[in-house]
């Protein structure tokens, strides 16, 4: 940005902040942290239970009934603590129910905090305010925007100005309770997340674990609960009683859940914590778990790259002999990881990447960054598979009740020689690598390596995805593709972007040429 439009953007930020309500900047950071696990409340005499004999147990959340039932009975059965740090936090059917449990949660003394990054709570400004006035709740914004209220001509001038910060996200998900269980993984709160009424049904993969590595969870929590990036929500303007807002609050999700309460109670029915696996629901399995997290001064831009994820993951991936996994909706490998995977194929080690189809890309902008990378990925004996965008029948049964979803990949997940696997909220994208913070889990158990090499090429099935292939009849210096494309009927050889228009593939072609690799 030129020196003289950065500021003109600055005189403009400034008269329209006098106008606009902004955040305070005098109120107190109270540090707190997270309490001793109690073996004698509920959930520490079930974590007792289902770890015999004793070390830590996961279990994976594949379905979106499994992920939503799971976080419902941790809120419910909690008796001390719930710490919740998430991305996005939807005002829909799933997010009231789950805002109405952490509500009674509170309620019966459990102390509810709450870390939400700041890119999309301007419309829930209320709601925030109404909930954080509770005795026992407690609400955090992540590297908030200076304007407030819902005023987005606000924030995209803010972030024009202040970008070097504020296009930094805190992109993590964990769920915690009563520091005896906690859920990683790559779901934020939201229908689209669950399955549940959505036009569009994420494919995504949490873990719930029980034992040590969830205090190793609760630590990480700590450190951004307490960073300097974390504001406490009383710094939202407002200038009305907000016990007030509460008891709206509270109206409202008692009329939302009685509402919703019949067409969500088989749902919602599945015993998620239980010894016995079920579909969607993967057995608990023993095994050791390392924490993948960024520094929370990631948002400073001061991390150091010896620590970061990604370099930590790309050493992991480096210990392959036979097979690499990977599964990332949104892969934009770089020259870097290119290189990488390149190098694993020359020592003989099968990588099979799954991703999504631009036809299945939330994010169109992103599946530009990928395209340029798919010659040379082949060219070196890389397998790709694209997920289609049709929702597959094995899915049908708890997706919607208003009808037929759109698919659309969001797990984040590897898996090293079926001994490893990996499952958290990092893309491999230069986004997830340099300026988004994220956790996940190493898991360090051929058992849980297995189910979630299972289930990434659950998805990598010819019905389910595109394999892309090299044309074999186009020019070396063209490098074209195929799509080959598995149905009941047969196979159909597609050779462009198949089940998106022209329009849209020119527009991809044309984002291709701008320089915004290092933001996607």
């Amino acid at each position: 940005m030129t020196g003289i439009l950065r500021v003109c953007l600055v005189v403009l930020l400034a008269g329209l902040l006098s106008a606009c309500a902004t955040l305070k900047t005098d109120v107190p950071r109270v540090a707190s942290h997270a309490r001793a696990p109690d073996p004698g409340v509920p959930l520490g005499r079930l974590a007792d239970r289902l770890a015999d004999p004793p070390g830590p147990r996961f279990r994976l959340l594949e379905s979106g009934r499994a992920a939503l039932a799971a976080r419902m009975a941790l809120a419910e059965q909690a008796r001390h603590t719930l710490d919740l740090q998430y991305y996005l936090f939807h005002d829909d059917v799933s997010g009231r129910l789950l805002v109405d449990a952490l509500l009674r949660a509170a309620d019966r003394g459990v102390r509810v905090r709450v870390l939400l990054d700041d890119v999309d709570t301007a419309e829930n400004e209320l709601a925030i305010i109404g909930l954080d006035a509770h005795k026992n709740i407690q609400i955090r914004l992540y590297n908030p925007f200076t304007v407030r209220g819902n005023a987005p001509l606000g924030r995209a001038l803010e972030f024009l100005g202040d970008k070097d910060r504020l296009n930094r996200r805190m992109h993590n998900k964990l769920f915690l309770a009563d520091n005896h269980f906690g859920i990683a993984g790559g779901r934020n709160i939201g229908d689209e997340y669950f399955q549940v009424e959505h036009e569009v049904a994420f494919r995504d993969l949490d873990v719930l674990a029980l034992g040590t590595p969830v205090r190793a969870m609760s630590k990480a929590f700590d450190a951004y609960w307490n960073s300097e990036h974390s504001v406490p929500a009383r710094a939202l303007p407002h200038d009305g009683p907000r016990r007030f807002l509460l008891r709206g609050n509270r109206e409202a999700l008692e009329a939302h859940r009685r509402e919703v309460a019949g067409r969500m109670a088989e749902y919602l029915s599945l015993d998620a914590l239980g010894p016995a696996p079920a579909p969607g629901l993967g057995p608990w399995t023993a095994g050791e778990a390392e924490l993948l997290l960024d520094d929370p001064d990631k948002t400073a831009g001061q991390a150091d790259a010896k620590d970061l994820p990604l370099t930590r993951l790309l050493r992991l991936g480096d210990q392959a002999r036979k097979e690499l996994l990977i599964a990332s909706p949104y892969f934009v490998p770089g020259r870097l990881g290119t290189d990488f995977l390149a190098q694993l194929r020359q020592r003989g080690v099968r990588v099979r990447i799954l991703t999504n189809s631009l036809a299945a890309n939330d994010v169109a902008v992103v599946h530009a960054g990928y395209a340029r990378y798919r010659p040379p990925l082949l060219l070196a004996g890389v397998e790709l598979h694209e997920l289609k965008p049709v929702k597959q029948a094995p899915l049908a049964r708890f997706v919607s009740v208003k009808g037929s979803s759109r698919a659309s990949l969001h797990s984040k997940a590897l898996v090293v020689d079926r001994q490893v696997a990996y499952v958290g909220s990092m893309n491999l994208d230069p986004r997830s690598a340099l300026l988004n913070t994220e956790s996940g889990l190493i898991l360090r158990s051929p058992e849980l390596a297995e189910q979630v090499a299972r289930y990434i090429e659950s998805d990598m099935g010819p019905t389910r995805s595109y394999r892309v292939k090299l044309d074999p009849d186009s020019p070396p210096e063209v490098r074209g593709l195929l799509w080959l494309d598995q149905r009941r009927d047969g196979e159909t050889i597609h050779r462009v972007e198949p089940e998106v228009g022209l329009t849209r593939r020119l527009l991809i072609d044309a984002l291709g040429l701008l320089p915004i690799e290092g933001d996607l």
